[in-house]
């Protein structure tokens, strides 16, 4: 009796932790899906605010006016993208969905939402355990490209590199000074949270003038050295 009993406040003391684990990880998962919409939002809405006002100080009211319309734009987008987030957020994500297939269509809607081309080389399988965090990655890559890069071409890649499986989002926009990235630059936080969770490594490279490349570098699995898109 004194066994099972203090079995059974071990596993109490388990469940109590699970629980507090689950709860952490939903909270960092919300934190991510807030970043990825209201926060990029606003951030761009900032900026078109502050010119704005600038504008009107100098009497330039025809531009001004141009900006505001661009910020109404942008605040519908913003509107229709937190409400996505929150669907998904209320929505078991599927297990059984082809991930590379996935990634395809975000980089064909990406391609009609901006009419910047974006080719996909997918050469080897992704995790599908990880098909949230990688599409998110994606969308979120994508994102940037389409509010920073002033890009006319991207890409996304997936191939097998020095016994790691890498995926990479890819511009030739605008490109920053990588060695002066700050953490809160480019998303980076929430990016390098999903790829700590997918046991992996992102690396971010960029140049003035030369685009962006993010990144993600995942251990290679058993077998996966031989698992290659089908067709």
């Amino acid at each position: 009796m004194r066994e099972l009993e203090a079995a059974h406040i071990q596993l109490e003391d388990y469940a109590a932790r699970v629980q507090d684990l689950t709860l952490t990880t939903e909270r960092q998962r919300m934190a991510r899906e807030l970043h990825d919409t209201l926060a990029q939002g606003l951030v761009g809405l900032t900026m078109q605010l502050e010119t704005i006002d600038s504008l009107l100080i100098r009497q330039r009211c025809e531009q001004a006016r141009t900006i505001v319309q661009q910020a109404m734009t942008r605040s519908r987008a913003t509107i229709t993208s937190a409400r996505s987030a929150i669907t998904d957020l209320r929505t078991e994500v599927p297990t059984t969905r082809d991930i590379l297939v996935a990634i395809e269509a975000e980089a064909e809607h990406f391609t009609m939402a901006t009419g910047i081309p974006c080719p996909c080389s997918l050469e080897t399988r992704l995790p599908d355990e990880y098909y949230e965090h990688l599409l998110r990655m994606v969308s979120e890559g994508l994102t940037n490209i389409a509010h920073h890069a002033q890009a006319n071409k991207a890409w996304i890649r997936a191939s097998v590199e020095n016994e790691a499986i890498t995926l990479e989002i890819g511009d030739n926009g605008v490109g920053f000074e990588s060695a002066k990235i700050t953490t809160g630059h480019y998303g980076l936080l929430g990016l390098r949270e999903r790829a700590r969770l997918m046991n992996g490594q992102l690396l971010v490279s960029s140049k003035p003038g030369k685009g962006t490349t993010v990144c993600l570098c995942l251990p290679l699995q058993r077998g996966g050295e031989d698992e290659r898109k089908a067709g």
